[in-house]
């Protein structure tokens, strides 16, 4: 089956002004390792307890039996995760105005819950320079990456293998867009691809979820 292809419109970075400000004036990408997201506690802003589990199986209404107690149960669905002590590397998250996210642009809009990541936001307007300056930066230092969509999946009814680039469907307004370095680290990593002062903007958050509208061209 051949894969569907997105197109990006822009890349958003939300966060502190401190934060927001060093990655336009030095490309400053902070990386939190993977054990930081599935360990922080935040209502399902960042930490995400199913980040780096390997497989969900869920089993429908039954029965249970304890023999030496002579005990008969029943249960009304059960989940059981797999998933690693600890899962290495390294993870940078942007939000992504594309296809992937809307398939209608008329029906773009950016969730309220997006304003707690912080009160700026970077706005990228040229994804693929950007994206070319973290790949070559990365070449450089000979550290292995991937990125891509997030996809999002129902923690209720999924029955499979999961990988880093699948998040349940509670995150799914967060619209993300990731790069993973395959790091044999537990610790956070942060690198510089110079300034983005061409290439970005910095707004206040409010004002981007509030009014950021996509329009589109006519034919």
């Amino acid at each position: 089956m051949k894969k569907a292809t997105h197109t990006i419109k822009m890349f958003l970075k939300f966060g502190q002004e401190e934060h927001i400000t060093d990655l336009y004036q030095n490309g400053t990408i902070f990386m939190n390792p993977i054990q930081y997201f599935r360990k922080i506690e935040d209502g399902e802003l960042r930490g995400d307890k199913y980040e780096g589990i390997s497989k969900i199986n869920n089993y429908p209404a039954g029965q249970f039996e304890t023999p030496s107690l002579n005990f008969k149960g029943n249960y009304i669905s059960i989940q059981i995760r797999e998933s690693y002590e600890t899962v290495l590397g390294n993870i940078f998250s942007l939000y992504c105005v594309s296809s992937h996210g809307w398939t209608n642009p008329m029906e773009f809009k950016i969730d309220e819950k997006i304003k707690n990541f912080g009160s700026h936001c970077l706005l990228i307007k040229d994804n693929v320079t950007f994206l070319t300056l973290i790949e070559n930066k990365l070449r450089q230092l000979n550290i292995a990456y991937k990125h891509g969509f997030i996809t999002y999946y129902d923690t209720k009814k999924v029955n499979r293998a999961i990988n880093l680039f699948e998040k349940p469907l509670e995150f799914e307004y967060q619209k993300e867009f990731r790069i993973y370095l395959a790091r044999k680290s537990d610790e956070p990593f942060s690198f510089s691809i110079g300034s983005l002062k061409d290439i970005a903007e910095i707004y206040k958050s409010n004002d981007v979820v509030d009014t950021l509208k996509l329009i589109t061209s006519p034919k």
